[in-house]
């Protein structure tokens, strides 16, 4: 699932994700030394092309999988060299650094909250390490959790996101007794349902025609 993700994403992720968390954020990024965080980072790319194309701000990743740090770690730059302005951490995104409150100014998740076994403490989470005013990026499935509705609104690649969810997503996400067990398609209303109740009152709901199976939850926190 991260090459499907990582070769969907090289080509948008600086000219078209971060602008549409906010119009001023690259400038920010570019200009400041932004603290970033990047939630269940898998094999870290795009923290790490984030961090080559702004090496003024910090950015850390975080994954519950020791062989993700791994593979991230390995990253470099195009010229071979490391990286300043990057870290990898092993971390569960349901219980995160008590230290971290209000440190982060921007927080993104990529195709990665429906996989959480609990992505309500996931959500939690996020919003108590965001810095008051900062903006969480939620780039997810734009499914409904009804199927019928999915596949006359989005067609064949509904079956072929179902057919992810069942092999792949809601066992990955399944591991734990308490475990809500969402699944790929687990659908625009119960996301919204979860930022509201992880503290979140703005959330806007940004269409990507880059990704013509996802949605982007643009998140700020007062």
């Amino acid at each position: 699932m991260s090459s499907f993700s990582e070769a969907l994403h090289k080509n948008h992720l600086i000219s078209d994700f971060i602008p549409s968390l906010g119009a001023d954020l690259p400038n920010r990024l570019e200009n400041g030394e932004m603290m970033c965080l990047d939630v269940g980072c898998g094999n870290g790319f795009h923290a790490a092309l984030l961090a080559q194309t702004y090496p003024k701000s910090n950015f850390t990743g975080i994954d519950v999988t020791l062989d993700a740090v791994h593979q991230a770690n390995q990253r470099r730059k195009d010229n071979g060299e490391t990286f300043d302005n990057l870290a990898f951490i092993q971390m569960n995104a349901g219980a995160m650094d008590a230290d971290w409150t209000d440190k982060y100014d921007v927080v993104t998740i990529f195709d990665a909250c429906h996989d959480q076994m609990r992505p309500d403490l996931c959500l939690k989470e996020i919003h108590r390490v965001l810095k008051p005013g900062g903006v969480f990026g939620m780039l997810e499935i734009k499914g409904s959790s009804n199927v019928f509705t999915d596949r006359k609104e989005m067609g064949p690649p509904a079956a072929y996101m179902y057919a992810c969810s069942m092999f792949h997503c809601l066992p990955v996400g399944s591991n734990s007794p308490d475990a809500l067990g969402l699944g790929t398609m687990w659908g625009k209303e119960t996301a919204v349902k979860l930022l509201k109740e992880a503290g979140f009152t703005d959330i806007s709901v940004v269409p990507t025609p880059q990704f013509a199976v996802n949605v982007l939850y643009v998140c700020k926190k007062d």
